[in-house]
């Protein structure tokens, strides 16, 4: 069987959460001065009351944590692009610099494709000449595109088939989030 925390970690929960008395007590259906009492130790409520109210608290609390685990809060607002005329060498040094494994291809705030460092090693292993052409010519499919808003279960459902997703508010790219965005979160 569990044991319960001390019913004076109630107080030190219900603040941590930013909770009045009152707005603890409505929503277990008991008094403010029932929650205060409980508090300061001078009501000893019985098991299931004291089970409800940490087991209310920890709900609340994960709710909490899962609200904030949305594509704004795991993003990287510094988007590194490049546009359809970039050279393939440009692209590798760019990657290079920024030690990132892919890129998104935009022009004029469209989103055109992708490259990614995979696709270019698979290029040039059997012609180095492809260093000098346009990304133009060996992109890959553009990353899908997400709300600032999206959950990271619906974040990380993408990343399983794409290197990257581009988040977007009101026709602009206002950030980016890969996998090494999405693990810093676990």
């Amino acid at each position: 069987m569990k044991n319960l925390p001390d019913l004076e970690e109630i107080k030190y929960l219900r603040k941590k959460l930013n909770l009045s008395q009152e707005n603890l007590g409505k929503e277990l259906g008991l008094t403010q001065s029932t929650i205060s009492r409980i508090e300061n130790g001078s009501l000893d409520p019985p098991y299931s009351k004291a089970k409800a109210i940490f087991e209310f608290l920890e709900k609340e609390r994960m709710k909490r944590k899962e609200s904030k685990l949305i594509a704004l809060n795991i993003m990287t607002k510094n988007i590194i692009s490049i546009s359809s005329d970039t050279k393939v060498k440009e692209a590798v040094d760019l990657m290079s610099e920024h030690n990132i494994s892919q890129l998104p291809i935009i022009d004029n705030g469209t989103n055109l494709g992708s490259i990614t460092s995979k696709k270019i090693q698979n290029l040039i292993i059997h012609n180095s000449d492809l260093m000098d052409i346009e990304v133009f010519h060996i992109k890959e499919l553009a990353f899908p595109e997400i709300e600032q808003s999206w959950s990271l279960k619906d974040v990380s459902d993408l990343l399983v088939r794409y290197s990257a997703v581009l988040v977007a508010d009101k026709n602009a790219y206002i950030g980016i989030i890969t996998d090494a965005d999405f693990l810093k979160t676990v």
